[in-house]
């Protein structure tokens, strides 16, 4: 139906779960559909966010919690100026950029693209899971993923054929992920999970999302 696809993840490492995610290609729009769920499904959390250096997160964080502003009439001639999304100064966003020679990894180096060097240490010095800029955590849950959901596993006769086909089967398998399977690396199984709320198939709401309470989003 789709050819190659790609499966978006908004990732909260503190409490291994998935927040999100979206299925598509590789541009913009998908980013934005990625962002507005998180948004939406966290609507008074402004988070932390982490990713690689993929140029659509940019745009679709600016334009999912950018607040508008307008600019004065200068009384000159010609046409106002637009008015433009600005994000809010408490929002903080790193990339993690990798170097690459020949197709391995040289160096890796962080990029702050929302907020400052300060804020960045600030979140890392306060994050229980990380005390650097990092996508391991969502890169390591896609592992999860792939390994245990045979319709992501490369080279197999397992692919779904159809995106609403893909689109249910994660979300049962994200549903026992989350909420009967317990977490070896929360040492517990979390039950704050557990009232954290449920995705509604019907109307595509995150039904009790006032508990929600985000920190750090990664996204892949």
């Amino acid at each position: 139906e789709l050819g190659d696809a790609w499966i978006w993840i908004a990732f909260d490492p503190v409490n291994k779960v998935v927040i999100a995610y979206t299925i598509g290609k590789r541009k913009l729009q998908e980013a934005r559909d990625l962002l507005h769920q998180v948004h939406d499904r966290a609507p008074e959390a402004l988070p932390y966010f982490t990713s690689d250096e993929l140029e659509h997160y940019v745009s679709a964080i600016r334009e999912e919690y950018g607040v508008e502003k307008s600019f004065p009439k200068t009384g000159k001639r010609g046409r106002p100026k637009k008015p433009v999304k600005v994000v809010p100064p408490e929002l903080v966003y790193a990339q993690v950029h990798k170097y690459r020679e020949k197709g391995k990894v040289k160096k890796i180096e962080k990029k702050v693209i929302f907020g400052t060097e300060k804020q960045v240490y600030e979140k890392l010095r306060e994050a229980p899971c990380s005390n650097a800029v990092n996508t391991s955590f969502v890169e390591r849950n896609n592992l999860t993923l792939r390994q245990q959901n045979g319709r992501l596993q490369r080279k197999t006769l397992q692919f779904s054929k159809e995106k609403e086909l893909l689109n249910s089967q994660l979300d049962l398998f994200l549903g026992i992920y989350h909420f009967i399977r317990p977490h070896r690396g929360l040492k517990r199984f979390d039950d704050k999970k557990k009232g954290m709320g449920w995705h509604d198939p019907n109307d595509g709401s995150w039904k009790d999302r006032s508990s929600l309470d985000l920190g750090r989003i990664l996204l892949v």
